[in-house]
């Protein structure tokens, strides 16, 4: 089935993103199978080729390499690159200035980030990046024994990555012939957990896949209204999964789970393998820098910092993703020597709850200011404070002085009561930055309703029993 899907279906049918999937992947496990010493060279010129390219056809590191002295052939794998970070108000401000000059604009697929951890940019990829990084999300998704063709059903919460009105062929495409179930969950709800219930009961799907809050309330539902299948993979991605969320998944559904990590920025570069050891940073795909923040209650949190070995288009040098780790010095048994992180700290958000037991989660939020991404030009970052059932404090930073602030903060407003299909009280609050919290994270939604009203996992049968449909 793989084979079939792998070298003939996939590639024919979607090619801008499949062309060439089988030699993509069977280069990246060639990759895996080499020696430390010759993985290690392999990103060494990897990572000297995106640089002396970067350096070459796009203006703004050239300024940045000059302003900072730095060569690429100076680069070293074993050793901080000597530049600034790359910030998402960098990507706001820097324009086609960032784009390489060896592309045309049509030869870009322009993508937006997720918005999680702060208001959404726009960025672009070359069509063999968006290729490749596809290749290597397929060979992470085959360390948990995931492969194209099983029969796959996602909890998802990003309405733009499915099609919510599928045709008679859509569906027989992505149904039949894919095997893929998709479940789309901008809002929880009673009603629409049962919808995800009967469809997993119907399908009976060797893999769950999707958001982390929206699977551990998915295996409150299901243990508390019963099922008689069982997955063979589950995978959980987007979002921290807390420990007391995994125990719940794992022990409803009998599965061991894996966590997989990246964004719409750089593309999935880090997962868990089958040894449960810690979160691997595939080497193949990406260099990432670990810049130490704080002491946490975990060991010291570390910035991720990402350049893209990939996207020629608009290359990401020394990205600061917005997210945490910590990281792992003890050997994995899987073998990999690939820097290991035991706990990503990052896009952790409350949601947020209506009186009625409804719930939007975090990463729903984000993604669906991710929708708006084009629209924002004043507000640089945002938090959601949830005070009550019925009020939202919005926390925002504006980038420049500008008339088009009050007018996207009420494109903010009103795009989330559409979410919730309610219309919250809102109040709002300018402040010069969004701190991190103390684990170096920071967080879109926080709530400050009690515990027993916030938590998704624990509390979806007792608070989604009443939800609206």
């Amino acid at each position: 089935m793989s084979f079939f899907h792998t070298h003939m279906l996939l590639p024919f049918v979607e090619r801008e993103r499949h062309a060439g999937l089988a030699r993509r992947m069977r280069e990246i496990s060639r990759f895996e199978r080499m020696s430390e010493k010759d993985q290690r060279a392999i990103q060494q010129q990897r990572l000297q080729r995106i640089l002396t390219h970067a350096y070459n056809t796009v203006p703004f590191y050239r300024q940045r390499f000059d302003d900072a002295g730095f060569r690429p052939s100076d680069a070293r794998v074993d050793r901080p690159l000597p530049l600034p970070a790359l910030r998402r108000d960098d990507l706001r401000d820097g324009g086609q200035s960032l784009l390489s000059n060896a592309f045309q604009l049509k030869d870009l697929r322009q993508a937006g980030s997720s918005g999680t951890t702060t208001t959404p940019v726009q960025f672009h990829r070359n069509i063999e990046a968006l290729r490749n990084k596809t290749a290597l999300q397929f060979q992470l998704n085959a360390w948990a024994n995931y492969h194209a063709g099983d029969s796959v059903m996602t909890l998802w919460g990003a309405h733009r990555d499915l099609a919510m009105q599928p045709s008679w062929r859509w569906r027989l495409y992505e149904e039949t012939l894919l095997r893929r179930t998709s479940a789309p969950a901008g809002f929880l709800s009673q009603e629409i957990l049962e919808r995800f219930r009967e469809r997993y009961q119907k399908r009976r799907p060797k893999v769950l896949y999707g958001y982390s809050t929206i699977l551990a309330a998915f295996a409150s539902y299901m243990q508390q209204h019963g099922m008689d299948h069982k997955p063979e993979v589950i995978i959980a991605t987007a979002e921290v999964m807390n420990d007391t969320n995994r125990q719940l998944v794992e022990s409803v559904f009998g599965s061991k789970l894996f966590m997989h990590y990246g964004s719409r920025d750089t593309g999935m570069i880090c997962a868990e393998c089958s040894a449960h050891q810690g979160m691997h940073f595939h080497p193949w795909g990406c260099y990432v820098e670990f810049d130490p923040v704080r002491e946490t209650s975990d060991g010291l949190a570390y910035r991720i910092l990402v350049t893209d070995l990939l996207n020629d288009g608009q290359p990401f040098i020394r990205y600061d993703t917005g997210d945490c780790a910590i990281l792992t010095s003890q050997p994995c048994s899987c073998g990999r020597w690939f820097p290991t992180a035991s706990k990503i700290l990052g896009r952790v958000s409350d949601g947020i709850m209506l009186a009625n037991g409804g719930m939007v989660p975090g990463v729903s939020v984000g993604n669906h200011m991710s929708q708006l991404g084009e629209t924002f030009r004043a507000i640089a970052q945002v938090q959601f404070v949830q005070k009550t059932h019925e009020h939202v404090h919005l926390r925002y930073v504006v980038k420049d002085k500008s008339p088009l602030a009050d007018q996207e903060l009420q494109t903010i407003c009103h795009a989330i009561d559409s979410l919730a299909n309610h219309r919250m009280e809102w109040s709002l609050e300018q402040v010069a930055d969004i701190p991190r919290e103390r684990s170096g994270k920071i967080r879109l939604c926080i709530s400050e309703l009690p515990s027993s009203d916030t938590s998704i996992a624990n509390s979806t049968p007792e608070l989604l029993a009443q939800s609206r449909t």
